[in-house]
């Protein structure tokens, strides 16, 4: 995948000599890893699913309100079947002023939830799993008061003990229909950083990086 990688920084490169990172939301960033994936594996739009339903068999679906009768359809970000691989994507910027803070324990906490959704993914699919972020330094370097992590961005083990001593101190929101079935299987995940590389562009005002992580059981 480092040809997809190297391609993708390119265009998401390319992006930022035109668009203020500002401007921009987390669409940009699929939309230039889609077309990465599309040049580089010379696929067609249709081998390519977005905001494709999640297996059944990783969450634990919460109880359906009988007034509401909503079937609850958790989506993966991207799907590509030929080359068995899946992906979630973020994107941590700053603000609209630029002396702002930003809050970045939820930003982290949203990683986290993501790696847990593709670490539950790949245990029963077997699919190569991403989590696919660009960061700048309102959100680099940043590190929970606990010290339960290491500074963002880093290499994670994400363990049950770990997302319980997370919730005790109520940390920020997990999504736990993806919380429960790790605990039901007594899941453990490690999501290891495989690419990153500082974005260099005309309107880029601040430290910006691409980061690629691969999660696996």
């Amino acid at each position: 995948m480092e040809d997809v990688f190297k391609k993708f920084e390119e265009l998401f490169t390319e992006r930022c000599n035109h668009i203020a990172l500002l401007e921009m939301g987390e669409d940009s960033v699929r939309y230039d890893f889609f077309t990465a994936l599309k040049q580089e594996r010379i696929l067609q739009n249709y081998d390519i699913k977005l905001e494709s339903g999640i297996d059944l068999r990783t969450y634990i679906p919460r109880p359906v309100l009988p007034r509401t009768k909503r079937k609850q359809k958790p989506k993966m970000d991207l799907v590509v079947d030929k080359l068995s691989l899946c992906a979630e994507f973020g994107l941590f910027r700053q603000n609209s002023n630029d002396e702002g803070s930003i809050n970045k324990t939820e930003r982290l906490i949203k990683t986290l939830n993501d790696m847990i959704r593709l670490g539950l993914d790949t245990y029963f699919t077997k699919r190569k799993a991403y989590f696919i972020c660009v960061a700048d330094a309102k959100m680099l370097g940043h590190r929970l008061q606990s010290q339960l992590l290491e500074r963002f961005p880093a290499d994670y083990r994400i363990t049950p003990n770990l997302i319980t001593e997370l919730c005790e101190m109520r940390t920020s929101n997990f999504d736990f229909r993806f919380i429960e079935k790790m605990y039901e299987l007594n899941l453990s995940f490690n999501a290891n950083i495989i690419f990153e590389e500082d974005i260099l562009a005309d309107q880029i005002n601040m430290e910006t990086r691409l980061i690629i992580w691969e999660v696996t059981c």
